[in-house]
């Protein structure tokens, strides 16, 4: 999926972890001590609580390379706990606009090549429209609750509409599919599974 994503997204991601570590810095010591990474990491950041100005700022951008290239979610759970942060919530939702943005681009790309190969498009085979999306199999594997129909469906009527009522229903199908898929997740921890 990384070689999908444009140079805008890289950088988006990027600050997103640099201001996760910047969050991790200003924890405490003993709870820097236990956090769920790498030996190294912890160090990195516990060395950057107690510098100031451009000290700070390089070391915080030196344990975000570090940290860049490794899953960091039980980094953001851990801040969650600890301090109620915010950064997971605006991280999933990012996540969520940019695979409906990954969608709608393609659907709009594949709409105007049947457009201009027949000239119109038979709204009676919206099955063969989208069938073999890369996009919807990204979403898929990232959300499998996804109800993939509703998804195709929603990306068709953006693409021929380009009413933006679409795009907004598409992210409430994955906003859902990810909502159900936490709620899930934490009725089979509380079941001990």
């Amino acid at each position: 999926m990384d070689s999908q994503l444009s140079k805008s997204e890289k950088k988006r991601r990027a600050k997103g972890i640099e201001r996760l570590v910047s969050e991790l810095a200003a924890l405490p010591l003993g709870e820097i001590a236990s956090l769920p990474c790498d030996q190294e990491i912890r160090e990195e950041i516990g060395s950057a609580k107690n510098l100031k100005g451009g000290a700070r700022k390089r070391q915080l951008k030196y344990a975000t390379k570090l940290l860049r290239d490794k899953p960091a979610e039980d980094l953001y759970d851990f801040l969650a706990r600890k301090k109620g942060s915010m950064l997971k919530e605006k991280r999933e939702f990012q996540e969520l606009e940019h695979f409906r943005n990954l969608l709608i681009t393609e659907a709009v790309q594949v709409y105007e090549e049947k457009m201009h190969d027949n000239g119109y498009v038979n709204e009676n085979e919206p099955v063969e429209f989208l069938h073999d999306s890369e996009a919807i199999r990204d979403i898929v594997n990232n959300l499998p609750e996804v109800d993939q129909v509703s998804l195709r469906n929603a990306a068709i009527q953006f693409a021929r509409t380009r009413n933006r009522k679409f795009s907004r229903e598409l992210f409430r199908i994955m906003k859902a599919a990810r909502e159900k898929a936490h709620f899930s997740q934490k009725q089979d921890n509380n079941n001990g599974l």
